[in-house]
């Protein structure tokens, strides 16, 4: 049955899994960690503060460990001399001065007398801080310090905004040596449990706060450690290490992730800072499973594996970074479809979409257990394989997942087949996704009149990722000595295109399609979507060059970045999520796609713009998306109130850039690395590549800007890889 659909100029605000934006909390600066499947979003003050309908808290296993912790100095409020996150993303570090504070009806601390540095740091499921306060009176003082706290083990998906009709039960707080535990049982019948462990033991301490009687001397400092430990079943919480030892476990992940990766240095110290920041902002959202790492899709809403997002994070960062691919492939290939079942739209040989694991999850009253509504999920992932083939010529990974690639393969060809050998998506879940592909916002898919497309949707973007599916599951044929099956792939992978060339493409408006409805009738609105074919060179020179300049287009090109809806569309609004906002990863594929087709100037007219647009940015950290208002001069890009930031395919966005720039094409099997016209653009006058992996060889270049595009300089090298350079 398909879902009953709004009338043209109806406003969705009651999708099932539309985020809400606070009206208090959006506008506020954050300071985000996390580490594997915990996560922290505090305020600049460090604290989790007592606010409805926010996403302030300690989070782990999709589930809010702790709501609340604020600090007060005699009551009241200290004020913020610096906040921020460390440049390793590992510890939150902020600076507190008190006020002018009466401490009896004599005395007064006078304002800006005490330092308090608050350090915090989340490691294995524990949220650890420190509390330094230092004293430049020259008095002693007594001084009450509070703590206030309260745990509402909410799934995150109420903190989103969906509502639940009943809970579970709060259990009595339980007095502990040093501290306090907190308890819940949830409607899943498991034990969730919040245990804040103090050091020193606090004079006070009950359900809602501890409290400290400080007696500081002048010149006198005392410091304070507080852990909060998260646990599913009674005594399961890890025992505290220590803020020193969290810290120094959590960067020992990090370095071995940073010794492994291809370096990037560049003349141009801004760029240089978005890479760094998106390289910390990636090693943040990693999380390690027993197949690997996998970057998780971003902080506060998406702390959970998605396969479409990290099969594309993880080729974004293929040359730079490729066990995070292999841990990927691993883990998706571990949870791949077994059965056919509705309620999780799950099929054999699909990819997951979305795993969650709280409660919500396991009572079933959100399907993502895992869930797998993800149309495009499955070529991704043959896409993914045989591009980390081109890179590492891994035959041992490659004979490990090719029985998983086949099943993915036969799900892809028996859904084709369907549909006139197009990919198409219906939902059979009650509680899923209405749309499966990238763009799943339930108005994300329309006709010109606003009408929304009735399932099942032919996606253009998806038949794009088929067709280099196909072409990429025939190369590993090949490899594999499979050579029977390697022809039909590629005829098949032929045969799709000239039907979408027929069916998609809209001669009155020299373009393709957003998508094709149930009726076969094509949703004849300019998107986006058909910049992720050039990506994946599925349609001919002459019409790729026409999809660029469309894409380059005043309606389309906001000056930052592309729209993911033309501006004179009727459902057009460049505050929506995703019928007229920029979202840099989608602009990213656009660029890559033209350099892929030789157009090198609107290529570099997109890395620019958004270059300059993650300047105008917070800390340089790009987010999920921004507002597609047009461009104007003295004014950065409007932000989007509920972004994720930071996030996994946008913090990829400056890998895929450098990739194109330098047109990297590997070719691991015969040991060969090709750059194919590199270019920088005129703002880069160099950039490094240090420690690039081809097979077994190791190699550092530098592009240089020249007379005709970038000269190139082999630095070093290890192995006996070949490094050719076309013009």
């Amino acid at each position: 049955m398909s879902a009953e659909r709004p009338a043209p100029g109806d406003v969705i605000v009651g999708e099932q899994y539309y985020i809400l934006a606070s009206e208090v909390a959006a506008d506020q600066p954050k300071l985000v960690l996390k580490h594997d499947e915990a996560f922290l979003v505090a305020t600049r003050r460090g604290d989790l503060p007592n606010m409805a309908d926010s996403e302030f808290g300690f989070y782990v296993d999709g589930t809010r460990f702790l709501r609340q912790l604020e600090l007060r100095v005699h009551g009241h409020r200290p004020i913020v001399l610096n906040a921020g996150v460390s440049e390793d993303a590992m510890q939150a570090s902020i600076d507190l001065t008190n006020p002018d504070v009466p401490l009896t009806p004599h005395v007064v601390l006078p304002g800006r007398s005490l330092r308090i540095a608050r350090r915090l740091t989340v490691h294995a499921g524990q949220l650890y801080q420190l509390l330094l306060v230092e004293s430049f009176t020259r008095e002693a003082h007594d001084l009450t310090l509070t703590l206030a706290f309260a745990a509402d083990f909410v799934d995150v998906f109420e903190v989103r905004g969906h509502p639940r009709e009943r809970r579970g039960e709060f259990l009595p707080p339980r007095a502990e040596p040093a501290g306090i535990r907190l308890g819940y049982r949830g409607l899943d019948d498991i034990v969730r449990t919040t245990t804040l462990s103090f050091t020193p033991v606090p004079d006070h301490v009950d359900a809602v706060g501890a409290e400290f009687h400080l007696t500081l001397a002048p010149g006198g400092s005392l410091e304070i450690t507080v852990a909060v430990s998260a646990a599913t079943e009674p005594g399961s919480a890890p025992r505290p290490v220590g803020y020193g030892e969290a810290l120094r476990r959590r960067r020992a992940v990090v370095d071995g992730l940073d010794r492994d990766a291809a370096e990037v240095r560049c003349d141009h110290d801004l760029f240089a800072v978005w890479v760094a920041r998106s390289r910390r902002d990636l090693h943040l959202l990693l999380t390690e499973t027993p197949q690997g790492v996998v970057p998780y899709a971003g902080i506060p809403w998406y702390v959970a594996p998605f396969g479409r997002d990290a099969l594309i994070t993880a080729m974004q960062v293929l040359p730079f970074e490729p066990r995070l691919a292999a841990g990927t492939l691993r883990f998706l290939a571990r949870h791949v479809g077994e059965v056919d079942d509705d309620f999780t739209d799950q099929e054999p040989g699909k990819i997951i979409h979305e795993l969650r694991r709280g409660e919500m999850a396991n009572c079933r009253e959100i399907p993502f257990i895992p869930y797998y509504g993800s149309v495009d999920a499955p070529p991704l992932f043959l896409m993914l394989l045989a591009e980390y083939w081109t890179w590492t010529a891994d035959e041992t990974l490659l004979r490990e997942l090719w029985p998983t690639a086949e099943r993915v393969l036969a799900w892809m060809l028996k859904a084709a087949d369907r549909a006139d050998g197009y990919l198409t998506y219906r939902r059979r879940s009650p509680r899923g996704l209405v749309n499966q592909g990238w763009k799943d916002a339930q108005d994300a898919i329309m006709h010109a009149d606003g009408h929304l497309a009735e399932a099942p949707i032919a996606l253009a973007e998806v038949q794009g990722y088929q067709y280099a599916a196909l072409r990429g599951a025939a190369d590993l044929a090949d490899v594999l000595g499979l050579k029977e099956r390697a022809p039909a792939l590629r005829e098949r992978a032929r045969r799709l295109r000239e039907r979408f060339e027929a069916d998609f493409w809209l001669p009155d408006q020299a373009y393709y399609a957003m998508a094709l409805d149930r009726d076969r009738r094509p949703c004849r609105v300019i998107s986006s979507n058909p910049g992720h074919l050039l990506w994946t060179r599925l349609v001919s020179d002459s019409r790729a060059s026409i999809v660029a300049r469309r894409l380059m287009a005043d309606d389309m090109f906001t000056g930052w970045g592309v729209r993911t809806l033309a501006s004179g569309e009727r459902l057009y609004n460049p505050m929506s999520y995703h019928n007229g906002s920029v979202w840099p990863h989608d602009t990213a594929i656009a660029g890559v796609g033209m350099r892929r087709y030789g157009l090198g100037d609107p290529f570099l007219t997109l890395a620019t713009g958004l270059f300059e647009a993650v300047l105008q940015f917070e800390n340089m950290r790009m987010p999920e998306l921004f507002c597609g208002f047009p461009r104007v001069d003295g004014y950065g890009p409007t932000q989007y109130p509920v972004a994720c930031a930071p996030q996994a395919w946008a913090a990829g966005v400056v890998f895929m850039l450098i990739n194109a720039m330098l047109g990297l094409v590997p070719d691991a099997a015969d040991n060969q690395l090709t750059l194919n016209r590199p270019r920088l653009p005129p703002w880069l006058s160099w950039i490094e590549l240090r420690g690039l992996t081809l097979r077994t060889s190791r190699m550092s270049l530098r592009a240089s800007q020249g007379h005709d595009g970038a000269a190139i300089e082999m630095l070093s090298r290890q192995g006996d890889a070949e490094l050719v350079v076309r013009r």
